[in-house]
């Protein structure tokens, strides 16, 4: 890999995430990916007591316990400085003694940890518009919450991760990787003679093997096939999956000889094939590269997709071992 890493260039301004396999922040999932520990008190605690806790800032809400009944409510600042407003102003006069119970919301939205950013989006949302903007509350060890504010950013993160990459290997998608080499051929090519690489892989009758061994271990030859051709990618290239069971890596070469460039084309060739050896089913491999200074980014994807439809490969009986492994 030293070799090639060596000879490949780096991507240049591509913006986050263009030069690599997958999407390289961390991509909030789930609730408690989100959820940040918040202070409680007990149902019978004082009004004045709770008022000391929102003096802090980033204190938003507080979790009230009502050991009796068993019960977790929510007491967001809104809801408390609103009660102690009161409605002539005499509000902090008759509550600052009283228990924050008689003012707590005893129904907020509890969900699990394990609910997902889009989901538990979708239920906060369709609360009543008196509380659609308050915090979530999340069960474990001790309470947490999730803020409107942090949920709305996670469900922006989250819809923009399922736009850019494939869900079930977690590589960049087709369109991303056409971007990439749309960027690359505009403007890290022309006036140079570096070209654009592209090494494609597939695997032999995938739809037979889903057929004998069930989609499930159909899935997890894909993400391990995925795996082991980012693998072969040097730093700054793009790994993507191109369809069902094709996957591509993009390169952008430095400045060499149409000798060398042919080299480099085979040394490909011949990493992505050995990442593949043991994988449990045939593949078919294609590697091309651009023109000296010039390259089109459909004709690249042309070029391997014709060259793995034509390959000639023997259909051996896929590993049955290696293939129910994964199930």
């Amino acid at each position: 890999m030293s070799e090639l890493a060596a000879t490949v260039d780096a991507p240049g301004a591509l913006g986050a995430g263009a030069g690599t396999g997958a999407v390289p922040a961390v991509v909030p999932q789930r609730l408690g990916d989100v959820a940040v520990p918040v202070r409680s008190v007990g149902a019978e605690d004082a009004m004045a007591d709770v008022e000391v806790l929102f003096r802090a800032s980033a204190c938003t809400s507080i979790a009230v316990r009502d050991d009796g009944p068993g019960r977790v409510g929510l007491l967001t600042r809104h809801r408390f400085t609103e009660a102690m407003s009161g409605r002539l102003g005499y509000g902090r006069a008759m509550l600052t003694h009283r228990p924050a119970g008689q003012v707590t919301d005893w129904t907020p939205l509890v969900l699990d940890a394990s609910t997902t950013v889009v989901d538990a989006a979708r239920v906060a949302m369709a609360r009543p518009a008196d509380v659609r903007h308050d915090d979530v509350l999340v069960p474990g060890p001790s309470w947490s919450a999730v803020s409107t504010a942090d949920l709305v950013s996670a469900l922006t993160a989250a819809v923009a991760h399922r736009a850019t990459c494939d869900p079930l290997t977690g590589l960049l998608s087709r369109p991303h990787l056409v971007a990439a080499a749309a960027h690359w051929a505009a403007q890290a090519l022309p006036g140079t003679r570096r070209r654009l690489l592209l090494a494609a892989v597939d695997v032999v009758g995938m739809a037979d093997l889903n057929a004998s061994y069930g989609l499930d271990s159909g899935d997890a030859l894909l993400r391990e096939l995925a795996r082991r051709v980012a693998g072969t990618a040097p730093h700054g290239a793009v790994v993507a999956r191109l369809d069902g069971d094709a996957f591509a890596v993009l390169m952008l070469l430095p400045a060499v000889s149409e000798e060398r460039a042919q080299e480099i084309v085979a040394s490909v060739r011949d990493r992505v094939r050995g990442a593949c050896d043991g994988l449990g089913a045939a593949v078919r491999v294609a590697v091309t590269a651009s023109i000296a200074g010039w390259a089109d980014t459909g004709l690249l994807l042309l070029e391997v997709e014709r060259e793995l439809r034509g390959t000639r490969s023997a259909r051996p009986a896929p590993e049955a071992a290696a293939l129910r492994s994964r199930r």
